[in-house]
């Protein structure tokens, strides 16, 4: 059978008078609709990355706590979060919701290994322009100059054993270990042996002749001897 189609009366037309057809929308034009409202979903993410952003652009300036400075703030699924910069952790990123759960999670999981971590800022003044410089901290380096300044000064061994003196260290730099008395008399012998090694060699190559000269002494506390020898000698750049 041909199917038909009955036409659908104008509410204007005149009785007996044929209704006029309602123009058909085009394939192009209805292409176009369905396009527009396919993706509902898109435009709710859209428009909820849009508000997202507003609220970074909003929210940057009243960033003020210093721990965000170990997170990075980023929209995932139109979510503020906060990433931490030393694991793959992602917390609520939302400054409106404070920053306590951020500073538990920075103080439980990073805080001892950035102490450990630790560089200093060490001032280098010159006459007009004073500059700040990073190092790193050395136990061994700081031991072997705690070793010279016993030597230099004559300090007494047990001067790593005063209370006084291991408070005023860990006051300067509170990762060094002040050693015990033993430790640094091995490190007092270890530069001895340097620094004569040292000397013969500088003697062996110089061709000048060398003045000798000792002097003796003994230790009232301990009665024992002790004798000093002192060569003087001119170099090959006339340096006494």
């Amino acid at each position: 059978m041909d199917s038909q189609t009955d036409a659908i009366p104008d509410a204007n037309s005149e009785p007996g008078q044929p209704s006029k057809s309602q123009p058909s929308t085009t394939p192009e034009l209805q292409s176009g609709l369905n396009d527009s409202n396919s993706t509902p979903e898109a435009d709710v993410i859209g428009n909820d990355n849009a508000q997202a952003q507003s609220n970074i652009k909003k929210g940057g300036s009243r960033l003020r706590s210093d721990v965000w400075q170990h997170y990075d703030r980023k929209i995932v699924g139109g979510v503020l979060r906060a990433f931490c910069k030393y694991c793959p952790e992602d917390l609520n990123g939302n400054s409106g919701s404070g920053t306590s759960h951020l500073r538990n999670h920075y103080t439980k999981k990073h805080k001892q290994n950035e102490n450990m971590r630790q560089k200093l800022l060490t001032s280098n003044f010159n006459k007009n322009h004073p500059q700040l410089a990073s190092c790193s901290f050395n136990q061994a380096v700081s031991k072997k100059e705690l070793a010279s300044m016993i030597i230099m000064h004559e300090y007494p061994l047990s001067i790593v054993d005063h209370v006084g003196f291991r408070r005023y260290s860990s006051s300067l730099q509170p990762l060094f270990k002040v050693p015990c008395r033993n430790t640094i008399k091995n490190e007092i012998f270890q530069i001895y042996e340097y620094e004569k090694v040292k000397a013969v060699s500088l003697m062996e190559s110089n061709s000048s002749r060398i003045a000798i000269t000792t002097d003796m002494w003994t230790a009232s506390n301990q009665k024992k001897g002790y004798m000093a020898v002192t060569a003087h000698f001119i170099d090959d750049s006339w340096i006494l």
